[in-house]
């Protein structure tokens, strides 16, 4: 039988010899904007060239139909109504003519 002294020894020594090795997590850009290499700016443009445009979905602005309805309908309201007293119509300043 193997003698518990020399397991103990033997764990010790293979937990001491083991270096631990650690070091800094670095960031390095790799976009050129951001202060990353400039060669690769060629590489980045290309490859985003190469992926396109997308696929755009759903509508990709707000809804102007009423406002614009609105806005056409602005210029050609009819003004309908005075103070009935006069019975034929009268040119006013801006050029349109009044009841």
């Amino acid at each position: 039988m193997i003698n518990p002294k020399v397991i103990i020894v033997a764990v010790a020594a293979i937990c001491v010899s083991v270096p631990a090795s650690a070091s800094e997590m670095v960031y390095h850009p790799v976009n050129p904007t951001f202060g990353g290499n400039p060669l690769n700016g060629s590489f980045l443009l290309s490859t985003a060239q190469a992926q396109g445009e997308g696929v755009k979905s759903g509508s990709q602005g707000p809804d102007l139909s009423g406002l614009n309805n609105a806005l056409s309908n602005l210029g050609s309201a009819v003004v309908i109504g005075g103070s009935g007293t006069n019975s034929g119509s009268t040119n006013n300043s801006s050029g349109g003519t009044v009841p």
